[in-house]
């Protein structure tokens, strides 16, 4: 008996009986580790009930579970906020346990008291950490797409002044924000100047630099009206691939005259674009050097006769470079078959089929980069 005697007092949580028979309940037993818990000494605890450690911010509901579980004389496990001698708060684990007579009658009540402070200040800390982690992740969503709609405004329109030219596009995203952009403006009464460009990566880096090479180019193509290779070794000279990181994009940027109905383009290092002519033929134009990867690339114009019911198709990697569940590319080949096979619907029709038929090459039906495509059609001005 000494022995658990000696137990009971020199083990580090509270240890307290209760009288169960008695008015109130008082405790009758307090070991040392109760003393050192709260503050109070074994002489101010011995007969007094031990809600005496409860105070205004204890909750309620920790309080009832107690009271229903003596009431009921079954065991409880509870954690709630307690009272030191000294005022000073601490989290306190308590388990009651009813102790039985012969009789089955319920004679004392044995309460176990361990301090977890420390870990329920951990928890809460989690919790404010993580409460925080996702209004700044709300806040971050928020600003994708605000930042997406302002990438959406700077696509093209269908224009009154495109007489004599019909356009087409689109632009998927594989994120909220994409490294692709594209655009189409009139430079003067009879030329209109349209581009594709791609930047390396997605996601909310590559998006700004599309969007900063976006609103320089159509301002320095109205600015400089010039051909399409001194808009691209302009480009390159004042966009140099950045050491830190590595960030380049390819760029197609060409030059409609609708008078003479003539195309001049010229190519930085993007997927060729395809030709498919009025009369059921088609071909590839030429690619090019990336921007920004050496200092003076040389790029080359081309100039191509177009005819009535030609179409041109400008696209970024994004749709031939699609992986199937076989490990094989969509490729280039097959996108020009695609085209080719929708060539009997209207423009922006025979885009949206062929690029639906590109995702539904994937496994899951999804993209795991930026696409994007211009086209333009020769008609009746």
């Amino acid at each position: 008996m000494l022995l658990k005697e000696r137990a009971l007092a020199s083990t580090a949580e509270g240890i307290t009986i209760a009288d169960a028979l008695a008015p109130d309940r008082p405790l009758i037993y307090v070991n040392e580790g109760f003393a050192r818990l709260t503050g109070f000494s074994i002489e101010e605890t011995i007969g007094s009930n031990c809600r005496f450690l409860q105070g205004p911010e204890t909750d309620p509901a920790a309080i009832k579970e107690i009271r229903d579980a003596i009431a009921e004389e079954r065991y409880c496990d509870v954690e709630l906020l307690n009272y030191r001698k000294d005022g000073t708060t601490f989290w306190n684990r308590l388990s009651i346990t009813p102790v039985r007579n012969d009789a089955g009658q319920t004679t004392h009540f044995v309460g176990v008291q361990s301090d977890v402070t420390r870990r329920r200040l951990a928890e809460q800390s989690l919790l404010d950490l993580n409460e925080s982690l996702r209004k700044a992740n709300d806040k971050m969503q928020r600003d994708l797409r605000s930042a997406a709609r302002i990438q959406h405004a700077l696509l093209p329109t269908q224009a009154d002044y495109l007489s004599g030219a019909e356009i087409g596009w689109a632009y998927l995203p594989c994120d909220e924000l994409a490294g692709d952009i594209l655009d189409i403006f009139q430079i003067d009464a009879t030329r209109i100047a349209f581009y594709v460009l791609d930047v390396s990566g997605h996601g909310v880096q590559a998006a700004l630099l599309s969007t900063t090479l976006s609103r320089w180019l159509s301002r320095t193509s109205l600015e400089l009206k010039t051909s399409p290779v001194d808009m691209l070794e302009h480009l390159n000279d004042n966009f140099q691939m950045d050491g830190d990181s590595q960030q380049f994009f390819t760029c197609w940027y060409g030059l409609l005259d609708l008078q003479a109905r003539t195309l001049s383009f010229s190519s930085a290092g993007h997927p060729s674009p395809i030709l498919l002519r009025g009369d059921a033929t088609s071909e590839f134009l030429l690619p090019g050097f990336p921007v920004g990867v050496v200092e003076s690339p040389e790029y080359e114009l081309e100039v191509v006769q177009l005819r009535m019911g030609d179409r041109v198709f400008v696209y970024s990697d994004g749709a031939v470079e699609q992986m199937g569940p076989t490990g094989k590319q969509f490729g280039i080949s097959r996108l020009m078959q695609e085209l080719n096979e929708n060539r009997t619907a209207s423009l922006q029709s025979c885009i949206d089929l062929s690029l639906a038929a590109v995702l539904n090459s994937t496994a899951d039906g999804k993209s795991d980069d930026d696409i994007s495509m211009l086209g333009i059609e020769i008609v009746n001005s």
